[in-house]
């Protein structure tokens, strides 16, 4: 399995099972779920949210749990899911408990973000690069998110998406940050996990792009010295080049694919590779060549 189909497979797992916090956490948590949600419909009585991620209505009967207020109301009555388990499942939240969820105070906090993130918050991975997203269905809701995240020092990105308001995250290390924050820490291993393994990816690439262009610059100069050694073998100076000369031009023809440190090694005595350069510098400028 590899690092995207890994973190697809236990990233809401992962923040499904995420410890609750104490205090306002859990009423909390469930206002930013539901702000996430699409709204179906409503009346006098109650309001009907819907979404096709299972998992948001796994974690809202954790919290739901967790909430005296929600308390006398049993949560898998309210619940409406398809006979196939497959599509939008929906959820009938009376107005009480909205009231008492619009009652305190906006919430700000990391419980409110977890909540919203699970609700309606996406986690990519190009072939480059990170990809978080929050993919809100209200102005006001993206507002207090983008507050939120600018205020806690996250760099993000705002647009409108089909209806919907899209705040964007790019940098890893604070992607992996913020779900942390979320106590998601098996996505957060998961994520550095990919990060090391591109950064080695990265590397290896450099080292053999590198090998390539240094295999070609090899062969270039090979071809060369080879057409400059030919060229010497049927010029009437060539007995009276040096010894040396002569002893580099054979060499290279009958070592055609060698490079410069091993030619200069064959040779008697062995000479340094920018020795050997040297001496087809001033064997070519004696020559005419082609």
């Amino acid at each position: 399995m590899d690092a995207g189909t890994r973190l697809a497979s236990e990233m809401w797992d992962d923040w499904t099972t995420a410890p609750v916090g104490s205090g306002a956490a859990a009423p909390d948590e469930i206002r930013g779920l539901i702000d996430g949600l699409s709204k179906a419909r409503e009346n006098d009585e109650e309001v009907v949210f819907s979404s096709v991620r299972l998992w948001v209505f796994r974690r809202l009967k954790t919290l739901w749990e967790e909430w005296e207020v929600s308390k006398p109301y049993e949560f898998a009555s309210l619940l409406s899911i398809p006979p196939t388990m497959k599509g939008r499942v929906h959820i009938r939240l009376p107005r009480q408990i909205l009231e008492s969820l619009e009652a305190e105070p906006p919430p700000r906090s990391t419980a409110w973000l977890k909540g919203l993130w699970g609700s309606c918050g996406s986690l990519y991975l190009p072939r480059t690069g990170y990809y978080l997203c929050f993919r809100v269905p209200s102005c006001s809701t993206e507002g207090r998110a983008a507050h939120i995240l600018a205020s806690r020092g996250f760099s993000i990105g705002r647009r409108r998406v089909q209806g919907s308001y899209e705040i964007t995250m790019r940098d890893q290390q604070q992607i992996v940050d913020m779900l942390a924050g979320f106590n998601m820490f098996k996505t957060t291993l998961i994520l550095e996990e990919k990060a090391i393994f591109r950064e080695l990816r990265n590397k290896a690439n450099k080292l053999v792009n590198c090998d390539a262009s240094n295999i070609r610059k090899s062969l270039e100069a090979s071809a060369r010295q080879i057409e400059i050694a030919r060229y010497a073998l049927a010029s009437p100076s060539y007995r009276s080049m040096p010894p040396a000369w002569r002893a580099l031009i054979s060499a290279r023809l009958a070592n055609p694919s060698i490079t410069l440190e091993e030619l200069g090694r064959i040779l008697s005595p062995p000479v340094s590779k920018s020795t050997v350069k040297y001496r087809w510098k001033k064997i070519a400028d004696s020559l005419e060549t082609p």
